[in-house]
């Protein structure tokens, strides 16, 4: 346990953990931190740490599942510490946490989902047969999807950090192919219908991206196109 005065908001911690940073000398300095620095820093690590596990739902953790709950939070306190400098206020620290877990999640997820596809390919090849080169699976049924969800080029990545959560329900139902149901259980959702309307909320605010993007009516109808029902099929 901690011994900081439990009434200092997040975002005095982190303005504790910014003065602490400028205090502190520069990685590869010769002057090393002090032990108090030292000991300053592990106590606002360990007071982050306690307050983000002792509410789960405040700091987006509910969201996540348990095989990806605990890396994917350790990964996102990480990122917090890294990214305390330029914290400017524009949200609260939670909220920040709450759209860097999430997005430390969708990485995790899709190294799993990497690692089984290849794990499935090493088992399908022919002992007999030298081993050949292969794809990893993409979208089946849908050639044009890796042009949405992967093309670093598209608009998908803007979309994907300006509403990490639609992004991310968009691409476990039309990207994975998750039906609704097994959505619900991995996001903790109260039944199917719930994860249907909140996919049909993130297409409607996919659409509504793209036209304040400026996206032809052309191009709008193709990308909507590839995160409809039938694309799911």
């Amino acid at each position: 346990m901690t011994n900081r005065p439990a009434y200092i908001s997040d975002e005095e911690l982190v303005k504790q953990f910014q003065s602490l940073l400028r205090a502190t000398p520069p990685a590869g300095s010769h002057q090393p931190p002090t032990r108090e620095q030292v000991e300053e820093a592990r106590s606002l690590a360990a007071e982050f740490a306690e307050r983000i596990y002792d509410d789960p739902d405040k700091w987006g953790l509910t969201a996540i599942p348990d095989a990806f709950r605990d890396d994917a939070a350790g990964d996102a306190l990480v990122s917090l510490f890294y990214a305390a400098l330029d914290m400017r206020g524009r949200k609260s620290v939670a909220e920040w946490f709450t759209g860097t877990v999430e997005s430390k999640f969708r990485r995790l997820w899709a190294v799993a989902e990497r690692q089984d596809a290849e794990r499935a390919l090493r088992a399908n090849e022919q002992p007999s047969s030298p081993p050949e080169p292969e794809p990893l699976p993409t979208a089946a049924g849908s050639d044009i999807a890796p042009s949405l969800f992967e093309d670093e080029s598209s608009i998908w990545p803007g979309f994907e950090d300006s509403f990490p959560r639609d992004a991310f329900a968009l691409r476990l139902r039309y990207h994975l192919k998750r039906n609704p149901a097994e959505m619900a259980v991995m996001l903790d959702a109260p039944s199917a219908r719930a994860i249907t309307m909140r996919v049909d909320r993130a297409r409607d605010r996919f659409r509504m991206y793209c036209e304040q993007q400026g996206v032809n009516r052309r191009d709008l109808t193709d990308m909507v196109a590839q995160v409809s029902e039938e694309s799911a099929a």
